[in-house]
């Protein structure tokens, strides 16, 4: 079963895919598979994600808690679907990869 839309404040941001609402629970942007930590790739997609995300009131919907606890859903903000800019933001960087 679906849990319905919930408002939070984003208090940080892990990586290009995860991040931390109040209180103190991790988020995971469905579909999203964060580059690998330590790349340049990673270091801009968490930029992204930060830009989008830190300190703003976000909408989320979970459609399922992973094995570490994580919420999987699928985020808004102002309207903008958040996991499809993600999917767009990391698909540029790929495509900017020699």
């Amino acid at each position: 079963m679906r849990d319905l839309p919930r408002r939070a404040t984003v208090v940080k941001v892990d990586d290009a895919a995860t991040f931390i609402i109040r209180p103190n629970m991790a988020v995971k942007l469905a579909g999203i598979q964060a580059p690998p930590m330590g790349t340049e790739e990673s270091r801009r997609a968490k930029a992204e994600l930060e830009r989008l995300l830190l300190r703003k009131k976000v909408e989320f919907e979970t459609r399922e808690w992973d094995r570490l606890g994580r919420s999987i859903a699928f985020v808004r903000i102002d309207g903008v679907d958040v996991n499809k800019a993600m999917e767009e933001f990391l698909e540029s960087l790929r495509s900017e990869s020699p």
